[in-house]
């Protein structure tokens, strides 16, 4: 497939992925009707319901655009995978240390600025986030763990090898597919604060994750990177908040 429609295709897939995410999610009285809605079927608080919902759209989705974009780049189990190359483990260990210092940089530069600026707070209620800590413990890490795991497979598996099966280069590949999923972090928050910290995050780790495929010849270690990344600081900004906060926070419908 030519390089230019398939990153067309990567491109609109994308697009209707997070807009049909965003519908139960951009009225406040669809979320409660919705919500409510869920609760009656489910036994469920209308809170957990609609955040597991959440989830399961999101997830369902984003396996249906992978699905979509590695058959029509017709790339096989071997092409996506890969088998890791001996130095698989330090190539993983160097780019955590790489991306939380990374992240950490971006954020401290932001603090620098705008020392007032409260980002546990901000990142806690973008509205993705705000759904995952309504959930309980133990779904905290699986919840965020398991959308890193469908990012990863459709931004650096579908997208980026498949641009790679299509005919690209690494760099434009890497570039395409790293602001791609930049941009679809940045789509789903309502604050400057938030686009800033998830956009900046989406960038060094999209870029870091495309390194680590190309240094061990697999997706693998790049979505063990992904997935401890998600977890991991979607937890720690909501201690953080909660430490924060004198009263408990709740999710608003």
């Amino acid at each position: 497939m030519n390089v230019f429609v398939y990153a067309s295709l990567c491109f609109t897939t994308v697009c209707g992925w997070l807009a049909l995410y965003r519908l139960p999610f951009g009225d406040t009285a669809r979320r409660r009707q919705t919500a409510l809605w869920l609760s009656d079927r489910t036994g469920l608080h209308p809170q957990t319901a609609f955040a597991l919902f959440g989830t399961v759209l999101y997830l369902a989705l984003g396996a249906l655009v992978f699905v979509l974009l590695v058959t029509f780049a017709r790339l096989s189990v071997q092409q996506l995978v890969g088998r890791p190359a001996a130095g698989a483990l330090p190539a993983l260990l160097l780019a955590v240390l790489g991306t939380s210092s990374l992240n950490i940089l971006c954020v401290s530069m932001l603090y620098r600025v705008y020392p007032q600026v409260d980002v546990p707070g901000e990142i806690a209620r973008v509205q993705w986030i705000s759904s995952i800590l309504v959930l309980p413990r133990h779904l905290r890490w699986a919840v965020p763990a398991a959308a890193a795991m469908v990012e990863e497979l459709v931004f650096r598996g579908a997208i980026l090898l498949g641009l790679g099966a299509a005919g690209s280069g690494f760099l434009l590949a890497t570039a395409f597919a790293t602001v791609v999923f930049a941009m679809g972090q940045v789509v789903l928050v309502s604050t400057w604060v938030q686009a800033y910290v998830l956009g900046t995050a989406s960038l060094v780790l999209g870029t870091i994750g495309s390194l680590l495929i190309a240094a061990t010849g697999s997706i693998l270690p790049a979505l063990a990177l992904h997935m401890s990344f998600a977890g991991f600081y979607t937890n720690l900004s909501a201690a953080s908040h909660e430490r924060a906060s004198p009263t408990p926070r709740r999710m608003s419908l």
